[in-house]
């Protein structure tokens, strides 16, 4: 029962905005399926953003995930606070670096294709999913569920991103992993915002997709 309470959780948390009906098996229609993957992110602001000295740096992974890979890791990270490994299948990592005084350097728009095996797997991604309510589940819920869990697909990113603020000097590292399921959109972009306050702190606003309409 503890499991499928926090299945529950997860699916809340993860899959908010998805559709809570019946659950359908059906596969992905082919113009449902993706190519590519966008994730955007802007340095909002920063007190020495016009700063001809000021920088900053981006390096990431971009990783995808079943449920089931994505519950996995997230209870080893429980009994291992230690462990640092990641879930899923790399797609793609790298590093970006660019001066902050060009107001065009504060933003960075990544873009990842998706090779056909990727593809496959969105396309088996389930169209809608089953919902767990604590106190009401019937064995046939609990089947679909685990089906479910690992079949759909999550986009796991990993940025580590570093300003180096020249009217505050020094440098500011934020690191803030990212889940995002799988909408069902052709075209997924993501938006992650970042400000740095003029006391060194941060805050970070992230953006999805709005779901595609799947009927």
């Amino acid at each position: 029962m503890k499991r499928l309470l926090l299945l529950n959780l997860v699916a809340i948390l993860l899959f908010s905005g998805e559709s809570a009906g019946s659950p359908a098996r059906f596969r992905m229609l082919a113009e449902e399926i993706p190519d590519a993957v966008t994730v955007e992110i802007i340095l909002v602001n920063s007190p020495g953003i016009t700063h001809e000295a000021s920088s900053w740096e981006i390096a990431y992974e971009f990783r995808i995930a079943t449920d089931a890979m994505v519950w996995e890791a997230n209870k080893k990270r429980q009994s291992e606070p230690r462990n640092t490994s990641r879930a899923g299948e790399l797609i793609n990592q790298g590093v970006v670096k660019k001066s902050l005084r060009p107001p065009g350097h504060r933003r960075i728009v990544l873009q990842f294709p998706l090779n056909r095996d990727i593809q496959e797997r969105l396309r088996n991604h389930p169209r809608d999913r089953v919902k767990l309510t604590p106190g009401n589940v019937t064995p046939e819920q609990i089947k679909l569920a685990k089906e479910q869990e690992m079949k759909s697909q999550s986009f796991l990113f990993y940025p580590v991103i570093s300003v180096f603020d020249a009217q505050l000097k020094k440098t500011i590292v934020m690191q803030f992993p990212q889940v995002w399921s799988f909408s069902g959109s052709a075209k997924p972009r993501y938006e992650i915002k970042v400000v740095v306050n003029p006391d060194g702190s941060y805050s970070v606003n992230r953006t999805l997709p709005t779901r595609a309409r799947l009927d």
